[in-house]
């Protein structure tokens, strides 16, 4: 039964969690669980280098209630530590990406080592394939080959019959041409 008391009708940039249970909905997200894995940064200090993986989990800054946006896996290229810029690469989806630590910890960006876990709330992009990649292979019984051209014991057939063959094409197409002479 909905709840007459939470306004669902009036337009809003942050929905409450009370109209959504007014509405019957729950507001889950696919946010992996990354607290196991250990703190990037410590007391002001990144734990990380070039060349290592961190995992950020990233929430909007400017949107009211600053929801959830996305968790990735990203390996550190090039880190300023005075300034906190950090020049990262996603494998995923192949693609560079740029973020500062220090400011995103101000807007409670969550940053995590990876310690060779690859975490992301991305699906994988394409079509699937139609045979996965190192299937079942079956198995080809021996002496047998895969043929090319005509099947054995097909034969070829005799001059006389091709010549007879093109006779009878040839006076079909006569004939019809006749009839639409006249």
């Amino acid at each position: 039964m909905a709840d007459n008391t939470v306004d669902i009708d009036s337009v809003s940039d942050f929905v409450s969690p009370d109209a959504y249970a007014a509405l019957g909905i729950t507001a889950t997200t696919n946010k992996p669980d990354i607290s196991r894995l250990p703190d990037a940064i410590v007391g002001g200090v990144a734990q990380f280098k070039e060349g290592d993986k961190i995992v950020i989990e990233r929430y909007s800054s400017f949107l009211r209630g600053r929801p959830y946006l996305d968790t990735k896996t990203y390996r550190v290229v090039r880190m300023d530590e005075f300034t906190g810029r950090l020049h990262l690469f996603d494998e995923q989806l192949d693609q560079n990406a740029i973020m500062n630590w220090k400011e995103g910890l101000r807007h409670g960006t969550v940053f995590k080592l990876a310690m060779g876990h690859a975490v992301s709330t991305k699906k994988k992009r394409g079509r699937p394939r139609k045979e996965p990649i190192g299937g079942v292979e079956e198995p080809k019984p021996e002496g047998e080959k895969r043929g090319r051209g005509r099947p054995k014991g097909a034969k070829n057939r005799s001059k006389d019959e091709i010549k007879a063959e093109k006779e009878a094409k040839k006076a079909a197409r006569a004939k019809r041409a006749a009839l639409k002479a006249k």
